[in-house]
């Protein structure tokens, strides 16, 4: 067993199950909630975060394969993927970015269509894989969601994530490449929808810097 790492919701460690190294996700107790309460809560994200990889490998998006699930303990064991995080792409030899970020806006409408909001859809939760396969990690905030606004927040976190980790004439092309990638499963009407509600969500946030 060894550890990865000890977020603020769960532990995640790499374990070895059956002979195979897999990656074990543990939700970790709330000392300042009722352990009952606590209970319910822990055992109804695991099996919501385990319904939405499972749903997500359904709509063609690559996701860890399951091979655990104890609602019980709040555990999840799941396969260990291989690569690098594309926060990390310019370490990936020969990676072709603006190719890796078209295929992650493909990757993001095939949750979208599936009414998948990811929650967390940043570069950290993206691993590069083989032959710059994608596979999106770390469901544990996703949830089920047909409001645009929603989605929107999907590619709003993706835009600030590259904002805050390329210079501003590469984050705007690399998110230029996920919008093309998005438009290409989701079609041109989605995608000004979508891009109407990041806009609207960047002006909130500018009113509330202002106040």
């Amino acid at each position: 067993m060894h550890l990865i790492k000890i977020g603020a919701e769960a532990r995640i460690e790499l374990v070895n199950w059956g002979g195979i190294t897999c990656i074990r996700k543990s939700r970790i107790p709330k000392k300042y909630r009722d352990p009952g309460l606590d209970q319910i809560l822990r055992s109804r994200r695991t099996k919501q975060e385990a319904e939405m990889i499972h749903t997500a490998k359904s709509l063609g998006v690559n996701a860890p394969y399951l091979y655990y699930v104890n609602p019980d303990t709040a555990e999840i064991i799941m396969q260990r993927v291989h690569g690098f995080h594309l926060k990390d792409g310019e370490t990936g030899k020969g990676a072709n970015l603006q190719g890796l970020y078209f295929k992650l806006g493909e990757s993001c409408a095939r949750l979208h269509s599936g009414g998948i909001v990811h929650g967390d859809l940043t570069t950290k939760n993206v691993i590069v894989s083989g032959d710059d396969d994608l596979f999106l990690i770390d469901y544990g905030l996703s949830f089920f969601s047909d409001r645009v606004e929603d989605k929107a927040e999907d590619l709003h976190l993706l835009k600030q994530a590259l904002r805050s980790s390329s210079p501003s004439r590469s984050a705007t092309v690399l998110f230029n490449s996920s919008i093309q990638g998005y438009e290409s499963i989701q079609g041109e009407k989605k995608v000004r929808e979508i891009l109407e509600q990041i806009a609207e969500i960047e002006e909130r946030g500018r009113y509330a810097r202002v106040d």
